[in-house]
């Protein structure tokens, strides 16, 4: 709804998505309001490039190449990114490609299988080291994902954290008493970034 709006008001200004609910959206997937599967986020949102992953490295790639004057569309080569492509205008490369989104959406067996194809794809292909490019085929469009951006290294990492966060709530909170959870995280050390996956009781993991 948001980057519709901003394409309705602003036309070709660069839409860049991010963060958990686009990551886990950038292929075709379930969704269990509309109970179906729905096509890539980048389809349904019209943005033009979507970061997955924790996205610091993505973010500044991005920022330092629209500075330069590089069009959002040739943005098509940076790690731990997505984009859509017109058929007609794929190159072929060394991929891994999931079943189409016409496929995994079929409501049948058939169907339930080719999803479950696509996701193991997915994963298997979700390593920073060895992970392939992947593309899923959505009617005359491609979804291209490139391989995951590297994490961070320690001195990458430190740099992060010593940005000048908040470490508490907003004070909007304040006239409510605060909000309690914050004891818990306030002085806690992080062990683990992003979502590990893969849990079973999760109703957003495939």
């Amino acid at each position: 709804v948001y980057c519709k709006n901003i394409r309705r008001l602003y036309d070709d200004i660069p839409i860049a998505i991010g963060g958990i609910e686009a990551s886990l959206r950038r292929f075709a997937h379930y969704d269990y309001w509309a109970d179906k599967v729905m096509p890539s986020i980048l389809i349904d949102s019209t943005a033009d490039i979507l970061m997955y992953g924790m996205g610091e490295k993505h973010c500044v790639e991005i920022a330092k190449r629209l500075a330069a004057k590089q069009k959002v569309n040739e943005l098509t080569d940076i790690l731990g990114t997505c984009y859509t492509v017109n058929v007609e205008d794929y190159v072929p490369r060394s991929c891994a490609e999931c079943p189409s989104f016409e496929a995994v959406s079929e409501n049948s067996d058939n169907g339930k299988r080719q999803y479950a194809i696509s996701c193991k794809i997915q994963q298997e292909e979700h390593d920073p080291v060895r992970g392939k490019t992947i593309i899923q085929r959505h009617g005359n469009k491609i979804v291209v994902q490139n391989p995951p951006m590297p994490p961070l290294t320690t001195e990458e990492m430190d740099e992060v954290y010593a940005l000048h966060f908040e470490r508490t709530y907003h004070p909007s909170y304040e006239k409510l008493g605060g909000v309690p959870a914050i004891k818990e995280v306030e002085f806690s050390i992080t062990h683990n970034r992003g979502c590990f996956g893969a849990c079973n009781f999760c109703s957003i993991a495939f």
